[in-house]
């Protein structure tokens, strides 16, 4: 095995062993790549930039898709977003505060040794106390008070408040090997040392930001995979993604590029499919600072109140962004006009929310009404490399606010650059995305004011608070009855987007590209990997 080990989550790393070159591709290398391209091996390229084999550092789309191939949790989500058993065989509530998890027998970990329910419980244990984590599983583990072994493959996860979404969160938590594990750090993961799941393959490579190559585990206790090699090829620019499909090198991409798929579809040589995401474009906002530093007069002197602050001058921003032209002409139908953080068939959405229009009048209207008449200047930030699109859609709000009457500077930077700015708080608005299984786990991490010790907040990078909505929250997080509980977590959406919490833009269309005979089961979160993927059609 050979590995590039990440210095952090940034790229220029040094490398432990190699076996393989790591600038660039010979030709000699790419026809070899060719012709593995077969029933046997799959190749894919994809945008997403893993940066860690740490299951447990960074809670992110690259990590839940590439991770899959590793490690497994104990249960997931299937296509429809329902809620499996995968490691658990089984699971109940004995009570309100009680969830009893059955561990499937017969599991073995790559190194060969068994998986137990010490497993889980180790691996629950370590979740909240990865150092320096940009984003914690601990809020999916957070109400966990106690584990309780009952045999090796019965255990009882006692909750601090009942918990009635337990499976569905643990449907995110990927569990490890406590032999492999115990004294291992972040860095003996991303070496490959403790890099141990029961994942249907095993890891033959990783070079952070560029490739991950995995290979069949012929002891994996499921259906045999359809493919003995996959290598998962980081090409993050669009144009290279779209070259390299055309050109062989890869088998099938994952974010189609907006302006290459009418393209493609009319292409006999590929299949083109794909379908809604749970995940939204969101703007958030600085309104919990008394002064933001991106946020001026429009001559650029300093302001002594935030405007951000005002709930009017909030949604006066949301009324002035062009949804629909966003939507239909920039992404090119491959988004959806949103109205909170999912659509509204989504467990716990809201059926009353509708996106706002634009409504440039009504939208001048709030500012006037909130003292902001003359409008002010004000830099939304954004990732240039991260999204579809993603710099013209910033292009696109940003024009929208400047019709509005402000005076807007958009300024877009790699992904790894600007998520590490925004988690220190230093942008006044920024626009990124963000995925959840439901409505509840979204406003938790999104929405709720920030606090490590409930694991609320935890994508919550503006500090955006208010107590009163978050304990309507707290309070619908725990109804056990399924129905009640939705529709408790329905109000609560509404309310914080009446009190536009943040500010919802779309929902991307999520499209993939094969070559023909390939065929791509679509999944509504993040995700592109050899689990999605057969010989088919």
């Amino acid at each position: 095995m050979s590995f590039h080990t990440p210095c952090g989550l940034r790229r220029a790393c040094l490398a432990l062993v190699l076996t393989l070159p790591l600038a660039g591709w010979s030709a000699a290398t790419q026809a070899q790549t060719q012709t593995q391209a077969s029933a046997t091996a799959l190749i894919l390229g994809t945008k997403l930039e893993l940066n860690t084999l740490d299951p447990h550092f960074f809670a992110s789309f690259p990590t839940g898709s590439s991770h899959e191939n590793l490690y497994e949790r104990l249960t997931r989500l299937d296509e429809n977003g329902s809620v499996q058993p995968q490691l658990a065989a089984s699971w109940r509530a004995i009570d309100n505060d009680t969830w009893e998890f059955k561990l499937r027998p017969n599991v073995k970990f790559h190194d060969g040794s068994n998986f137990t329910a010490e497993d889980v419980a180790f691996t629950i244990s370590r979740v909240p106390n990865v150092p320096n984590s940009p984003n914690s599983f601990a809020q999916f583990t957070r109400n966990i008070g106690r584990v309780e072994i009952i045999d090796p493959l019965t255990l009882r996860l006692h909750t601090k408040t009942p918990s009635p979404t337990l499976p569905l969160d643990l449907a995110n938590v990927f569990i490890i090997s406590a032999r492999a594990g115990k004294t291992a750090v972040t860095a003996d993961y991303n070496a490959g040392k403790a890099a141990i799941g029961t994942g249907p393959y095993k890891l033959v490579e990783w070079v952070n930001g560029e490739r991950l190559v995995v290979e069949r585990f012929e002891g994996y206790w499921g259906p045999k995979p359809h493919w003995q090699k996959v290598t998962e090829r980081v090409i993050a620019k669009d144009a290279s993604r779209v070259a390299a499909l055309l050109s062989g090198q890869v088998d099938a991409i994952d974010a189609v590029p907006t302006a290459d798929l009418a393209r493609l579809r009319q292409d006999a040589r590929f299949v083109v499919n794909g379908g809604p995401s749970a995940q939204v474009q969101y703007i958030a906002l600085d309104s919990n600072r008394e002064v933001s530093p991106f946020v001026t007069a429009k001559d650029g002197s300093p302001l002594t109140r935030n405007p951000l602050k005002d709930a009017r001058v909030r949604k006066a921003l949301s009324l002035a962004i062009p949804r629909q032209a966003i939507a239909e002409r920039l992404m090119e139908g491959a988004a959806l006009p949103a109205s909170q953080l999912l659509p509204a068939n989504f467990p716990g959405a809201s059926a009353n929310l509708k996106p706002d229009p634009q409504d440039l009048a009504r939208a001048q209207a709030l500012l006037k009404d909130a003292g902001w008449g003359e409008g002010f200047k004000i830099t939304l930030h954004a990732t240039g490399d991260r999204y579809p699109n993603d710099a013209g859609v910033a292009q696109a709000i940003g024009s929208g606010w400047t019709r509005l009457g402000l005076t807007v500077a958009v300024d877009t930077m790699p992904g790894a650059v600007f998520f590490g700015r925004a988690s220190k708080q230093e942008f006044s608005a920024f626009t990124a995305q963000y995925g959840s299984d439901e409505v509840g786990i979204g406003m938790r991490a999104l929405l709720a004011t920030f606090d490590a010790s409930k694991g609320f907040g935890t994508a919550n990078r503006t500090r955006y608070s208010n107590p009163a909505i978050d304990q309507k929250l707290a309070e619908a997080l725990v109804i056990m009855d399924n129905a009640a509980r939705q529709a408790a977590l329905a109000k609560v959406m509404e309310a914080y987007m009446e009190d536009q919490g943040l500010i919802p833009v779309f929902y991307p269309v999520f499209d993939y590209a094969a070559k023909k005979g390939l065929a791509i089961t679509h999944r509504p979160q993040r995700r592109f990997n050899a689990l999605m993927i057969k010989p088919g059609a």
